[in-house]
């Protein structure tokens, strides 16, 4: 994705009374992002345009942000608590990382929420840990940080992954069938940027 849909994180993440503003700004510049269409997110990726409607992509289903990296468990906690008592947040949930184990070595958490706006929004976090706690701070958010696409069906979604997958310097991250959330979904990686897109199938809606 083009450099100005990665916002630009802290190496760590804000701790103390610096977390309520930063939690504020990240918010705003999510439902900024939201406003991307799915051609323009396609054309962020692949560098080139690509026809959405014929892949059966419906929009932007969220956008998701690497908040920085957490040196202490009670760090992400108490980031968590920040917004779960952010006014205006809804549906918030968490649950640990499936990605960050198995592909960067570390432990991570997620946090997923939809603001005032309607912005469905994730937040990513990894613990400063092995190979991973030495990597430059933009390479984890480039890593890290992405959109979310709809498709339209959960069985459209490994089709549209495996087809995208075949082109020059593109690759399968990750797939799941279906979550904790519900979502059957699935990560594409640009090996020569070190970008990531994600497509998703929402299912059914969480709590």
């Amino acid at each position: 994705m083009a450099p100005s849909l990665l916002f630009p994180a802290a190496e760590y993440l804000p701790t103390g009374t610096a977390r309520e503003p930063a939690l504020k700004e990240v918010l705003d510049w999510a439902d900024r992002a939201a406003d991307t269409t799915t051609d323009d997110a396609l054309l962020s990726f692949f560098g080139q345009p690509l026809d959405g409607r014929t892949l059966r992509l419906t929009g932007l289903h969220h956008v998701a942000v690497y908040l920085g990296d957490y040196r202490r468990e009670e760090e992400f906690e108490a980031w968590l608590e920040t917004v779960r008592e952010h006014p205006g947040l809804s549906r918030v949930s968490s649950g640990p990382s499936h990605i960050a184990p198995r592909v960067h070595g570390t432990p991570g958490h997620w946090i997923n929420l939809t603001t005032e706006h309607g912005t469905e929004v994730e937040f990513f976090t990894c613990r400063a840990y092995g190979e991973w706690a030495g990597l430059p701070a933009d390479r984890k958010r480039s890593l890290m940080s992405h959109l979310g696409l709809s498709v339209d069906t959960a069985d459209q979604v490994r089709r549209v992954l495996d087809y995208l997958a075949g082109f020059d310097s593109v690759e399968l991250l990750a797939y799941a069938p279906e979550d904790e959330l519900g979502h059957t979904y699935g990560h594409l990686l640009r090996t020569d940027t070190e970008r990531v897109l994600e497509l998703v199938h929402a299912g059914r809606s969480h709590a």
